[in-house]
C-alpha cells in the first residue's frame, strides 16, 4: 500500500541530490551563476520540477553551498594542532588551509557574490572566521605567550587576513599564482609575523 508513494519520496530525493549535484559540478566549471534551465538539463530533471524541490534559486544555491561546505568540514581541522616546531606548525596550517580553500573555491565564490540576499550564510561565514581565530591563538600558543595582549589580538588579526579565503583568491586571480606559490608566501610572511 506504501510502495507507490515510497518511490515517489525516493525518486523526489533522488531528483533533488541530482539537482543539487548539477549546480556543484557547474560551480565547480567555473560556472558561478548558472540558469535553472542550464541546471535542469545537467541534472536531467525538467526545468519546471527544480522549482518542485527548492522555492527558487536562492534557495538551491543557498543549499548547495551549506551541503558543500558541510563536506568540507573534515577540512578545517589544521592536524597536530599546537604541537611540533614553529616551521612544521606552519606547515600544518598553510597545509590544511590551502586543502580547504582550493576544496570549497567555487562555492565560497558564489557566497561571497550572493551575500546580500543570502545574509544566513555571511553569518555561518563569520562564525566560522571566529574559528579560525582560536585555532591560530592554540595553534601558535607558545609564540603568542612571550607577547602582549595587544600584540597578541593584531598578530592573530593578521595571521586569520594572511590565510583567508579572500588572500587565496587574490593570489589566484590577481598575482596569478598557483597553490605552490601561495604556500611559499603564506609560509615566509607567517614565519616573519610569529617569529619577530
Amino acid at each position: 500500500m506504501n510502495a507507490p508513494s515510497d518511490g515517489r519520496t525516493l525518486r523526489r530525493s533522488r531528483n533533488r541530490d541530482a539537482v543539487i549535484a548539477a549546480l556543484l559540478e557547474l560551480i565547480r566549471e567555473d560556472n558561478l551563476s548558472p540558469g535553472a534551465a542550464e541546471i535542469a538539463e545537467r541534472a536531467g530533471v525538467s526545468h519546471r520540477s527544480v522549482f518542485r524541490y527548492f522555492d527558487d534559486l536562492n534557495d538551491l544555491v543557498r543549499t548547495a553551498i551549506r551541503q558543500d561546505f558541510l563536506a568540507a568540514e573534515p577540512l578545517i581541522e589544521i592536524p597536530n594542532i599546537g604541537k611540533g616546531t614553529l616551521g612544521e606548525r606552519v606547515a600544518n596550517l598553510v597545509d590544511a588551509r590551502l586543502a580547504l580553500y582550493e576544496y570549497v573555491r567555487g562555492t565560497a565564490l558564489v557566497a561571497r557574490m550572493r551575500a546580500g540576499s543570502m545574509p544566513d550564510i555571511d553569518a555561518e561565514i563569520a562564525t566560522v572566521n571566529m574559528f579560525y581565530r582560536e585555532q591560530l591563538r592554540q595553534h601558535f600558543e607558545e609564540e603568542l605567550d612571550a607577547r602582549s595582549q595587544d600584540e597578541t589580538e593584531s598578530i592573530i588579526d593578521a595571521g586569520l587576513v594572511l590565510t583567508s579565503f579572500d588572500s587565496f583568491d587574490l593570489h589566484q586571480q590577481m598575482l596569478g599564482h598557483d597553490v605552490d606559490a601561495i604556500r611559499a608566501s603564506w609560509t615566509t610572511s607567517l614565519l616573519a609575523l610569529l617569529s619577530g
